[in-house]
């Protein structure tokens, strides 16, 4: 573990005492034990949050042949300084998984603009709506629509000659079913990949039939309540799996170039 790791688990170490007992310490004892770390690297690294007033330390002579030991606590500076890592962390993270997302929806809008217009419109309808104030009425009609957005997908990728043995097209709803037999047909080499996305189709599928569930059973206005927890899911499942197999669909033309 490098130095930078060190000094902040001994940091929320401190921290942790202190919310349990403003006035505690901890002992260097404890901190060995707890990180898992040897007694130079902890020592060098206590020195060191001395020396920038981010921990207060009390050293002393003590155990074998006068070993020095210490106990050491949090200080004020410590504690502001280890709140501002957090926190630059979780808006680091937040802005890595916003421009993941914003590059995949990128790619699935520009894809879906070349083979399904009508599917491309309700889903920026919905990414639209999602950053509307928050309504059930709302929330259960983007659920309502990225059911459609599949079913318009599935439609556009879908071709009967994908079918074999005198099998029955299938219906618009049956997503799972065209979906299937469109991952059969473009011979995907992993049977993994194939196996991943049909269950991901599945889990949206069966997502997207409970809420629906959901929705009639509480259809009156006192108990109508989609969350937009909810709508969330639904337009972020939509574009991650929608995503993946036009990825395929790429990957598939390519090798057949």
């Amino acid at each position: 573990m490098k130095d930078k790791g060190i000094r902040t688990k001994i940091l929320k170490t401190l921290r942790e005492e202190y919310n349990n007992n403003p006035h505690g310490v901890v002992m260097k004892a404890k901190l060995l034990s707890e990180l898992d770390i040897s007694e130079i690297e902890l020592e060098r690294n206590i020195k060191y949050l001395s020396d920038k007033g981010l921990i207060d330390v009390e050293w002393f002579l003590g155990g074998v042949a006068g070993t020095k030991i210490f106990h050491a606590k949090i200080s004020s500076y410590g504690i502001d300084w280890l709140e501002q890592s957090m926190e630059e962390i979780t808006e680091t993270e937040g802005h890595v998984l916003k421009h993941i997302f914003d590059e995949t929806k990128e790619f699935v809008d520009v894809k879906l603009e070349e083979i399904c217009p009508d599917a491309l419109e309700k889903l920026n309808f919905c990414y639209k709506d999602l950053l509307s104030d928050s309504h059930s009425h709302r929330n259960a009609r983007i659920a309502f629509d990225c059911r459609e957005i599949l079913k318009d997908f599935t439609d556009a990728i879908f071709k009967e000659e994908f079918l074999q043995n005198g099998k029955i097209k299938p219906k618009r709803n049956q997503t799972k079913n065209k979906l299937h037999y469109t991952l059969r047909a473009i011979k995907i080499e992993s049977e993994t990949t194939r196996k991943m996305l049909e269950t991901q189709i599945e889990y949206l599928s069966n997502y997207f039939d409970n809420l629906d569930s959901f929705i009639q059973k509480n259809a009156h206005p006192d108990k109508f309540e989609v969350t937009k927890e909810d709508a969330n899911r639904c337009v972020i499942y939509t574009y991650l799996v929608i995503a993946d197999v036009l990825k395929l669909l790429d990957k598939s033309e390519e090798n057949e170039k």
